[in-house]
């Protein structure tokens, strides 16, 4: 928010990120001359004083510690407050993503359909493998043994990974409801506590005040469980901290290409201390079959992607050594949703 003129009055904690500063060092700074590269926001603030409405600018360049990126930015009159002016920053990273997902969502489809297929076919002479080497393995030595098992283990594995493939095939709507996310996050924590995060240790950091939101149950609690199994392997067998931490944050929207789009004001994040993600992985995380582990199947966060933009919200990433955060940005339950 400025004034005018184009000091900053506040800013939210998306605009902190962005320029890489706290909010009390950009209160009274002029935004042109620490968001821009060139004039293009001073002409954006004169326009918008003189026709009184709002100024879109497209491609705008960002200086360095701003992003050193391309924007568009959006500057508008505050209802009720026209002596202030609410400024949209969005880098076009983020644009890109939402057009790209809506353009290859048919041709996902698609893919998604012949692996399904191919998961099944395959299931079925697998399990006839299976079940035949254990029978022969009755009538082996000990020895001889450790090759049937072989061959029911990696049956096993390769049955395990057919069925991730599978869950990309139920392509039904999410079956909302009004949900409290702290209520999926316990949840979440438990039945990762009694398994695979037995060696983590977790910490909450919640803001009690947050509204329901309006989710798939099921659905969701399967993104937050594969979210915290992820934490936990990049942790590694010595083990390290989860943080789950709760926000609201009023000025966040999704908007996709069509111009449709929904609030996400509640977030979410998922913070675990590990060594980070190598920054040629972390533009290619929820890409399906990408893994950046020896055994990984690239299954579990493309899964998590797949989810979310079912339900209209948004995932992003941000890692650094010692420090990966996995922010989910959900819809508020309307009054009348059940």
């Amino acid at each position: 928010v400025t004034d005018r003129s184009g000091l900053v009055l506040d800013a939210n904690t998306g605009a902190e990120l962005l320029m890489n500063r706290p909010v009390r060092r950009l209160k009274g700074r002029n935004l042109s001359d620490i968001l821009c590269k060139d004039n293009s926001l001073i002409t954006a603030f004169s326009r918008a004083r003189d026709d009184h409405g709002p100024v879109y600018i497209s491609k705008a360049t960002l200086i360095p510690g701003a992003g050193d990126e391309d924007a568009d930015i959006q500057l508008a009159p505050i209802v009720g407050d026209e002596n202030r002016l609410l400024v949209l920053v969005q880098p076009r990273r983020f644009a890109g993503k939402i057009g790209r997902g809506e353009a290859v969502k048919s041709a996902a489809r698609s893919a998604i359909g012949m692996a399904e297929m191919l998961a099944h076919e395959i299931k079925n002479p697998l399990a006839g493998i299976t079940g035949a080497a254990q029978l022969l393995a009755m009538s082996l030595s000990r020895q001889d043994q450790e090759l049937t098992d072989l061959i029911v283990a990696e049956s096993r594995r390769i049955v395990a990974l057919l069925e991730q493939v599978e869950q990309f095939g139920n392509l039904q709507p999410p079956a909302r409801k009004v949900v409290n996310i702290h209520d999926l996050l316990d949840r979440a924590q438990k039945s990762a506590e009694l398994g695979f995060a037995r060696n983590m240790r977790f910490e909450q950091v919640y803001d009690p005040s947050l509204p329901a939101t309006f989710v798939d149950e099921f659905q969701m609690l399967q993104v937050l469980q594969n979210l915290m199994k992820n934490a936990t392997e990049a942790a590694g067998p010595g083990g390290g901290t989860i943080t789950l931490k709760t926000s609201y944050d009023q000025g966040l929207r999704m908007r996709a290409a069509n111009g449709q789009g929904q609030k996400l004001p509640l977030q979410v994040e998922i913070i675990d201390n590990g060594p980070g993600i190598a920054p040629d992985m972390v533009a290619q995380v929820f890409e399906p079959f990408v893994s950046g582990r020896e055994n990984g199947t690239g299954l579990g966060l493309a899964l998590v992607s797949k989810i979310m933009a079912d339900h209209g919200a948004w995932i992003s990433l941000d890692s650094a050594p010692g420090r990966t955060c996995f922010r989910l940005s959900l819809p508020v339950a309307t009054e009348g949703t059940e």
